[in-house]
């Protein structure tokens, strides 16, 4: 039988874990541990100090491959080699030998953090609220002496408090292990591989950055002084929300926010001449990329590689999300010529930037992109899977018109699906199909396919500077559903086959290529991959809908995002981050597309990296590798070749390689 130690460790450091990330925090030498508090299996809590040597049964562990267990291990792993390895001479772990309750806290749609996913499961243990406190004035310095010298929080009842919280850490965790699903072993191997992936960083260009800092600097503080001049010292600065507001609110404007999606409809409509500016002004100043490229600065390690930007399991279907930098969120840039512009910034010189390329907030922003690059003597390969969810739904939803076209285009023989779209919605023939209906197509294909109606159909068409009034929006939906039969019936028997499952806990609901089952706490997903997604505490409820009716609807718990505060359920009983939701058959639909498009890029991604092409970053649909050598048609190659499960996908990708990451 396999014993497991679980471990956690306290430490300290003149380093903002939360602006640098691990890595950085690990190799700063004022990072140091105050202890480590450790138990095998069930056994008692024991505490290891710096100054005695490592615990003989760590060394046998770790020498006879044993598992470590830890919440969030990257940061006892990464700790353990910079500091507990070279300092104090512990025996070095595998990375194979490690195992995350936080990650499988996510793959299971619970919290991340360790006290609000044991609360989410009910667990009777609890982390110590004044030991937290304890920990978050200790783990920083106290004060600094003349020379710089960090002085530390010491005291013996401090470190013992802190003790006492290290150990009630590592009893919480091992009671939240005991409730949590093994992964399987092919998302082990996605796990570990995400592991090496933010632990091998991806390369700055530090020199950009700096340049572009004053860049941004002397623009924003021009922005500042015009929006004080033109707002009569009312509004101190672009990013003074509040009094933005106010400001057009006594003008007569009606504004109850400034987010961007806001800002761009009230610029609009016809403005005071002195409201208008004050937006312009806003949205300009709102460009800044100053906080991701500070984000880039501060996440390099000794090696010039920012590391520890991705974060497993971020999303609910098994995407990927962003630490600190974003990548997720990357501007999408209006001028593609990258290469020029980027010596225009290295100037540093806002106004030669104005000058020679145009606003200097913008064109930052155009190349930030390209402070991603590969290490010297070595380039970045990247690929992108083409239209993933269009396709992932067809197939799954068993459309085969669509499907057979994504294969026809793939072997060039075919219309590109947007015209195809657009011409099966109208009863046209492709080839009269012109680029403003090509335009349709897309937002059509974009808004409509996981049961969006009217308003998603009008929200996406702004995004491509179209406006649909409601009668048209209707008639577009109304077509692209009718040529859509399969995906509209599609999401009507899975909301059914979820429905039953929660019906009759213990029974398979099979609904084409997905199946649930509800078991215990949780409804279960089944994708074709093999992988569930869950939903935690499913409940059938009578749900008001937007129709002013009710329908018996399933709920769940889920962690609180603003893309579900209008779903969330208020006669159940909710705490401030994690809620009773209500969904239906699109939103399920689309869990199960985004979820096996992921499957689709994981499974490329295992193998790109077993080719000798390791990947650094991953972006929506895209794989960033870097190496030296190497061929984009291998690369891009190694990327479509279709998973066992995935029989009749089509699976396309363009693949491009360069010395600069970009779009």
């Amino acid at each position: 039988m396999s014993v497991d130690c679980h471990i956690d460790l306290e430490t300290r450091s003149a380093v903002d874990l939360r602006k640098t990330g691990v890595h950085v925090y690990a190799e700063d030498p004022t990072t140091d541990v105050w202890c480590a508090c450790y138990a095998f299996d069930d056994g008692p809590i024991k505490t290891w100090m710096p100054g005695e040597p490592c615990p003989t049964e760590i060394v046998a562990h770790v020498l006879k491959g044993g598992r470590f267990w830890a919440h969030n291990a990257a940061f006892e792993r990464t700790l353990w080699a910079s500091v507990l390895h070279l300092r104090y001479g512990w025996p070095l772990p595998a990375p194979e030998q490690w195992d995350c309750t936080m990650a499988r806290a996510y793959c299971m749609a619970l919290p991340g953090s360790l006290d609000s996913a044991s609360a989410a499961l009910g667990i009777n243990e609890a982390k110590d609220p004044a030991g937290y406190r304890t920990m978050l004035r200790m783990s920083k310095p106290r004060r600094y002496e003349e020379d710089g010298s960090p002085v530390w929080w010491d005291d013996p009842p401090r470190v013992a408090q802190l003790v006492a919280y290290c150990g009630q850490d590592v009893v919480v965790e091992r009671a939240l292990h005991a409730r949590l699903m093994d992964l399987r072993p092919l998302e082990r191997l996605i796990w570990l591989l995400d592991q090496k992936i933010n632990d091998r960083g991806v390369y700055v260009d530090r020199a950009l950055c700096e340049a572009a800092k004053p860049i941004i600097r002397d623009t924003l503080l021009k922005l500042n002084a015009e929006m004080r001049s033109v707002s009569k010292g009312f509004i101190p600065s672009c990013d003074a929300v509040a009094k933005i507001v106010e400001f057009c609110q006594h003008r007569g404007v009606d504004a109850d926010s400034i987010r961007r999606d806001e800002v761009a409809e009230l610029l609009s409509q016809e403005l005071p001449s002195d409201v208008r500016r004050v937006l312009e002004l806003r949205a300009e100043a709102g460009k800044a990329a100053v906080k991701k490229i500070d984000a880039l600065l501060l996440g390099c390690s000794k090696d010039g590689r920012a590391k520890g930007l991705l974060a497993y399991h971020g999303a609910s279907t098994g995407r990927w999300s962003a630490r600190r930098f974003q990548p997720q969120n990357l501007k999408r840039p209006k001028d593609k010529s990258q290469e020029s512009l980027i010596p225009i910034v290295m100037t540093g010189s806002a106004s030669a930037v104005e000058l020679l390329a145009g606003p200097p907030l913008e064109v930052v922003g155009d190349v930030i992109r390209g402070m991603i690059t590969a290490a010297p003597g070595a380039m970045l390969f990247a690929a992108d899977f083409a239209s993933i969810e269009s396709r992932v739904l067809a197939w799954l939803a068993g459309e085969q018109w669509k499907v057979k076209a994504f294969e026809e285009f793939d072997r060039g023989g075919g219309a590109d699906m947007y015209r195809q779209t657009y011409a099966r919605a109208f009863g046209v023939s492709v080839n009269s199909v012109n680029g403003d209906q090509r335009t349709i197509g897309k937002v059509l294909d974009l808004s409509l396919g996981f049961q969006g109606g009217q308003r998603a159909l009008q929200s996406m068409a702004k995004i491509y500077g179209i406006e649909i009034e409601d009668d048209r929006a209707d008639e577009l939906k109304t077509a692209w559903r009718d040529a859509h039969q399969n995906i509209k019936q599609f999401w009507y028997d899975v909301e059914d086959a979820a429905l039953r499952a929660v019906g009759n806990p213990g029974k398979t609901k099979h609904c084409d290529k997905l199946a649930f089952k509800t078991a215990g706490s949780f409804l279960f997903m089944r994708l074709p991959s093999g992988r569930a997604i869950t939903y935690p505490y499913p409940k059938l409820k009578e749900i008001k809908t937007p129709w002013g009716s009710t329908k018996l609807s399933l709920t769940y718990k889920s962690v609180i995002s603003p893309a579900n505060t209008k779903r969330i359920v208020k006669d159940d009983l909710n705490s401030s981050n994690w809620a009773r939701i209500s969904t239906y058959g699109g939103s399920l639909v689309e869990n199960a597309t985004q979820a096996v498009a992921r499957d689709v890029m994981a499974e490329a991604m295992l193998r790109v990296d077993a080719a000798g092409y390791p990947p650094v970053l991953t972006i929506h649909d895209e794989v960033v590798s870097e190496r030296a050598g190497g061929s984009v048609a291998e690369f891009e190659d190694l990327m479509v070749q279709p998973p066992a499960w995935a029989g009749g996908l089509p699976i396309a990708a363009e693949a491009w390689s360069g010395p600069r990451y970009r779009k």
